[in-house]
């Protein structure tokens, strides 16, 4: 018989959740109206679905496959890394729709009214996963199931808080969530893992948590697929005017932060050579930091030039910070999201900053008043900002980001570690929560593995 076992609160607590949200999706939504999904023929516009879906689909597989393998470097934990992230994402698509069209109707003048769904709030949705996702990468390893399921009901409601904080009150510009979806989400994480990662994985890294040589080879599966889907993700919901500044910049951006990934990591490495875990992410770089200014006028060069920034620093935070956070305050951060989206976030609310403050008419035309709807003239339903008057609101929602991800993370961690809350007896290990191969007895079915059983 298996180690561990997976306690009945994570089945009750699961059909709980689901029963909850296909309740709230009963009362709160519906179709968004045929009018609105339609092509005009006249003008020969795109259906809604003939627009989205194709980048929908891309940011899709980022999620489910890209996240997913990413984490199965962990040598006894690729079950878990790509099943956690299947149920982590899959929770977090209908909870985000739902919490994120909540919260920003509370912070608009007017009624409540039924959610109108489209394909632009599945994309929503996939965006809320990929904060949950980036903050299971700071605590792969050291939950339960129960404790990971728990860890997305609450984030997601500080999640939504935040955006729409930022989105309706102080209407900052982050068309590929730099501060909204991966600085949250690793500051979120980080905090969570300070507070439930056990004492002796503070004291000294156990020893399953390290890769083997087929391990690191999956996760550079996970690499690939994010790597070539992120212009995808910055632009999926970029309007026509800007998306193709989103591509031509995200693409430049991640290539710069792969080629300057390398460079620093054979430069910084002991002994001169490559380490996967800096081609793993700090490849991937930047495109988390040129998405608060994927869609303004930040010039090919500029995009490159955030781009070698961040994968520079990624492949610096994986060589000396990450190990001095974890030696003086026992930060420890399994995937090392803080190198990966916390310091390329920040990275990328700080290029947002300064192409705010830079931003004029002569450069967007009529077109700057669709990038920045509050610097409308007051007189045409906008606020008049000024461009400096937008830098210093993006700096704040950096702030406010940052804020609420620390102290929603350091909340739902409490929770985590509350009693009620099954905690692994065996850490980076699937044995515990998982039928593996391994497991088996003599002469039993688990000892043929699942494919041989699949076959009788």
């Amino acid at each position: 018989m298996s180690e561990g076992h997976i306690d009945a609160r994570f089945s009750v607590f699961i059909i709980l959740f689901e029963g909850m949200l296909i309740l709230f999706y009963g009362l709160f939504s519906k179709y968004v109206p045929p009018e609105v999904v339609e092509a005009d023929s006249a003008t020969f516009e795109a259906t809604e679905v003939e627009h989205y879906y194709p980048m929908f689909q891309d940011v899709h597989v980022m999620i489910f496959v890209g996240f997913g393998f990413l984490m199965t470097f962990v040598k006894r934990y690729g079950f878990s890394a790509v099943g956690l992230n299947f149920i982590v994402a899959a929770l977090s698509v209908q909870w985000g729709i739902m919490t994120v069209g909540f919260f920003h109707q509370s912070m608009e003048e007017g009624d409540y009214h039924k959610l109108e769904l489209g394909i632009p709030d599945l994309i929503a949705g996939d965006f809320a996963a990929g904060a949950c996702l980036i903050s299971l990468g700071a605590i792969l390893g050291k939950t339960s199931p129960f404790q990971t399921v728990v860890m997305v009901f609450f984030e997601l409601i500080f999640y939504a808080i935040n955006e729409a904080i930022g989105v309706q009150e102080l209407k900052a510009i982050d068309m590929g969530g730099s501060m909204y979806i991966h600085t949250f989400g690793a500051y979120f994480g980080l905090a969570v893992s300070m507070i439930i990662t056990p004492k002796e994985v503070r004291q000294e890294k156990p020893a399953l948590e390290g890769s083997v040589y087929h391990s690191d080879i999956f996760a550079m599966i996970g690499t690939l697929f994010l790597w070539m889907y992120w212009p995808s993700f910055n632009g999926a919901l970029a309007p026509a005017s800007s998306q193709h500044r989103v591509v031509i910049n995200t693409v430049l951006s991640i290539t710069s932060s792969c080629i300057m990934g390398f460079g620093a990591s054979a430069f910084l490495r002991h002994g001169h050579k490559f380490d996967m875990v800096d081609i793993q992410n700090a490849t991937l770089a930047g495109g988390v930091a040129v998405g608060s200014s994927s869609d303004l006028v930040i010039e090919p060069w500029g995009a490159m030039l955030i781009g070698a920034t961040a994968g520079t620093w990624s492949v610096i935070g994986y060589v000396y910070i990450g190990p001095f956070l974890y030696k003086t305050i026992g930060l420890h951060d399994t995937c090392g999201v803080h190198n990966l989206h916390g310091m390329p976030g920040i990275i990328g609310g700080l290029s947002g900053v300064v192409s705010s403050s830079l931003a004029d008419e002569t450069e967007y035309g009529e077109s700057i008043w669709i990038v920045f709807p509050a610097r409308k003239p007051e007189d045409l339903g906008g606020e008049g900002r000024t461009a400096s008057e937008q830098a210093s609101f993006q700096l704040a929602t950096l702030a406010v980001s940052i804020g609420i991800g620390i102290v929603g993370g350091l909340i739902t961690g409490t929770i985590l570690n509350l009693p009620f809350c099954q905690k692994p007896e065996k850490i980076f290990n699937d044995s515990e929560f998982w039928e593996t191969p391994a497991e088996g007895t003599p002469g039993s079915d688990t000892e043929k593995g699942h494919h041989e059983m699949k076959q009788m």
